[in-house]
């Protein structure tokens, strides 16, 4: 049995902490390159990847029909993690605020939902004119602060990204 480095994985908002062996009786069958089937003891599982990002490490499976959210964390980013850093890809931008004073007219998206730079997130009221606040960046929203009808003021924070 060789040992493998070990992972942090957050499933779901969970954390469950993972070491890979490798081992005799796993087989992977590929249906194609979003399914595959895992068979292990002579059981089987339907595994689909629905969403993946992988320079944020980000997968959205479904395993025999139910869905979860993973983000793997390697050694590296688990020190990164206790030491409460973030790579300089993300330290620019980690909230969204407020550009201007105005009203909360529409938000497109919820927390846990994965986004890309330059997907629209939030229509901000200001002087009888609608703008559209786009995402700075490819990630994940973490937290909404604001809702549909409500008056925010300038440089308020809007949403946060991880």
């Amino acid at each position: 049995m060789n040992m493998k480095l070990p992972y942090l994985v957050d499933i779901n908002g969970g954390q469950y902490s993972l070491q890979l062996f490798d081992e005799d009786g796993l087989s992977v069958l590929d249906l194609d390159e979003n399914q595959k089937y895992i068979l292990q003891d002579f059981k089987s599982k339907l595994i689909s990847v629905k969403e993946e990002n992988n320079s944020l490490k980000y997968y959205e499976i479904q395993i025999d029909g139910r869905t979860f959210k993973v983000q793997i964390l390697d050694v590296v980013d688990q020190q990164i993690l206790k030491m409460n850093l973030k790579s300089k890809k993300f330290n620019l931008f980690n909230e969204l605020k407020a550009p201007m004073p105005g009203l909360v007219r529409q938000v497109y998206v919820k927390e846990g939902d994965l986004i890309t730079k330059g997907d629209s997130l939030i229509i901000l009221e200001a002087m009888k004119m609608e703008n559209v606040l786009k995402s700075p960046l490819d990630g994940i929203v973490s937290e909404l602060f604001v809702k549909p009808g409500e008056s925010v003021e300038k440089n308020q924070i809007l949403l946060s990204f991880k």
